[in-house]
């Protein structure tokens, strides 16, 4: 059983690269603000491509990028509020 699709890490991976890119050229390494980067950037790439492709639908995590039966634009508001969470508290 497949738990991922191609598009799905296709997306995390650019978005990763991102945001290490913006945050090194920022000069920081910290999980915080690395995760609210990462957060609206694979929103933006997973809606966009949903909302782009003739059967793309929200919720269904095979009509666009996904991880874990997942929607990627999930684990991107997800990383996004940890990232809020983690900076806030003043983590790592």
């Amino acid at each position: 059983m497949i738990i991922f699709n191609l598009v799905g890490i296709i997306m995390m991976i650019i978005g990763f690269t991102i945001s290490f890119g913006i945050g090194a050229i920022l000069g920081t390494d910290a999980e915080g603000p690395l995760m609210m980067i990462l957060g609206p950037i694979l929103i933006a790439m997973d809606v966009t491509d949903r909302l782009r492709s003739k059967g793309g639908h929200l919720y269904i995590p095979s009509r666009g990028g996904s991880l874990f039966f997942l929607p990627v634009w999930a684990f991107g508001v997800l990383w996004f509020v940890l990232g809020i969470y983690d900076t806030v508290q003043g983590g790592s």
